[in-house]
């Protein structure tokens, strides 16, 4: 930390001890310390790039009243009414309830924040998570039921709330992601329900490394969702299997970094032509949908 940006966190913490306790001084130390690394990570609510002023809101209850001071985490000044920014994300840490430390995830070091019970939860599920990862990341940041994985300036970033996920990639695409996380995509699908669709493209992306994978996504999340008549194309096919492996060859050539929303499949039969089977394979905050016809053809080819 540079010795400017010390001497203001040395005079907003004197400032907040003042407002508080002395016996405070330190947990507003690291709380506000904790915040700045937060609000510096690219993917952070907290970062001023996403056009809000972050905001630290320090609450402690003092007998039946309860205090609370709000914090620039831009300026490092306390803020008051009169120069309360209009746009800001804030963020608020219970001196008397909430924590702040260091410790090690897997051999990661690792920086907790938030209520020790939902950080306990949160730590189980990273360590099955990190079990799974073909590599480890420099270090996590758990930020209440926020998982920042910092791989270099390169972050992925897993947000759990009960049994749903939400994954975001930042300066990171979606093939090295997958090398990265490895098993750990296929174990995160089924230990929580919900997903958003960025999580989903990442699945799409494991499944495209192996012609098993392949298999396994397609008989999974494709198969039990094709209408009657793409059912029927396919039981028409002489090998179901084979044919999954032709379709997968095409697959793999994909550029799976500039996926989009969705993938169009157009497979015609020279035995009769004018009856090709399309699918479209969609991927949304409510799962992998299965479309008769997709809107734009990705790969096209015949059999």
């Amino acid at each position: 930390m540079e010795v400017r940006l010390r001497e203001k966190l040395e005079r907003l913490v004197e400032d907040l001890t003042h407002r508080f306790s002395q016996r405070d001084r330190e947990e507003i130390r690291k709380a506000i310390t904790a915040m700045i690394k937060v609000r510096d990570i690219p993917v952070s609510p907290l970062n001023p790039a996403g056009g809000y002023h972050p905001v630290l809101v320090l609450k402690k209850r003092f007998g039946g009243l309860e205090k609370e001071v709000r914090v620039s985490l831009v300026d490092l000044s306390v803020l008051t009414k009169y120069n309360l920014p209009g746009w800001r994300r804030e963020v608020v840490f219970f001196l008397d309830r909430d924590v702040v430390y260091v410790d090690l995830i897997g051999g990661v070091e690792t920086l907790f924040i938030g209520e020790p019970h939902l950080l306990a939860q949160i730590r189980d599920s990273l360590a099955r998570i990190l079990q799974q990862m073909r590599y480890k990341p420099r270090e996590f940041v758990l930020f209440y039921d926020q998982i920042y994985m910092d791989f270099g300036g390169k972050y992925i970033f897993l947000e759990l709330r009960g049994s749903d996920l939400r994954l975001n990639l930042v300066n990171l695409n979606l093939s090295e992601a997958s090398r990265i996380l490895g098993e750990a995509i296929p174990y995160m699908d089924s230990a929580f329900g919900n997903k958003n669709d960025e999580f989903y493209k990442l699945l799409f992306v494991y499944s495209s490394e192996t012609s098993g994978t392949f298999q396994w996504f397609f008989d999974r999340y494709i198969f039990p969702r094709l209408n009657p008549e793409q059912r029927e194309f396919l039981d028409e096919m002489h090998d179901y299997r084979n044919f999954v492996s032709l379709l997968y060859s095409y697959v793999s050539r994909l550029n799976k970094d500039r996926l989009g929303s969705e993938i169009g499949i157009r497979i015609i039969r020279r035995a009769n032509p004018n009856r090709p089977l399309e699918i479209g394979i969609a991927f949304t905050n409510r799962g992998i949908e299965v479309k008769r016809y997709p809107g734009t053809t990705t790969i096209s080819f015949m059999v």
